[in-house]
């Protein structure tokens, strides 16, 4: 479902009825309420060991890399060089893992493994490990412990905030995100994303009753979602 669909759907079911009203809700709060949501249940879904759905992750391609010295991950000064993004990474969505990066690439496709500071202090000293490229995260960037000096990388992750991508620029020189692009989860997803904004946000801000007019919708319950999907 595209993600400018996503909103209208909210803006014509909030607006619609036998007494329509003026509805002035910004875009941009009716997508924060909607990544506030989504974050929340697919936080729940990975806390209940439910496999990750392809249609949450996103992809930050071809973001740029420095070269700066290993203090920078260790807090030791040495004469050693590690990569790391030239930009912070969006946060990702909080679970019971250390973060939601799931993958991360050189532009050629060939997997970096993941690490973290502690073990990359060490990495080089291991005739098994040192020239094996690894990553890790740390204050919102990802170093590379690596001896070549690559450009860029690509990263997947499910991030908490889609449209925080639409800053970054992929490989083929388009946005991340932008509001045509599908919106990160299911259809299924999509319909209780709705029907949350909408039963727990909209509602109560337009002081209208959860249950308003519609057909087939008891008491008490919250109304469906059927437009655009």
């Amino acid at each position: 479902m595209k993600t400018n669909l996503l909103i209208s759907d909210l803006r014509n079911i909030a607006t619609s009825g036998s007494n329509p009203i003026e509805f002035k809700i910004e875009d941009s709060q009716l997508l924060f309420w909607c990544n506030e949501i989504r974050a929340m249940l697919i936080s729940q879904a990975i806390s209940k060991k439910q496999d990750i759905s392809d249609s949450w992750i996103q992809i930050l391609s071809c973001l740029e890399l420095e070269q700066v010295d290993s203090s920078e991950c260790c807090e030791i000064t040495t004469d050693c060089y590690i990569l790391r993004t030239v930009r912070e990474i969006p946060n990702t969505i909080e679970t019971w893992m250390d973060n939601s990066i799931l993958k991360v690439t050189l532009p050629t496709g060939e997997i970096i493994t993941k690490s973290n500071p502690y073990r990359s202090q060490y990495s080089s000293y291991s005739k098994y490990t040192s020239s094996k490229p690894t990553w890790f995260i740390k204050n919102k960037r990802i170093y590379i412990n690596v001896e070549q000096l690559w450009e860029k990388i690509n990263v997947w992750g499910i991030f908490e905030n889609p449209s925080e991508l639409s800053t970054f620029v992929s490989c083929g020189g388009n946005p991340c995100f932008t509001y045509d692009d599908d919106y990160p989860c299911s259809l299924k997803m999509a319909n209780e994303i709705t029907n949350i904004v909408l039963k727990t946000k909209i509602y109560p801000y337009l002081q209208l009753p959860a249950d308003n007019t519609n057909d087939g919708v008891n008491q008490g319950d919250t109304p469906l979602n059927t437009k655009g999907l």
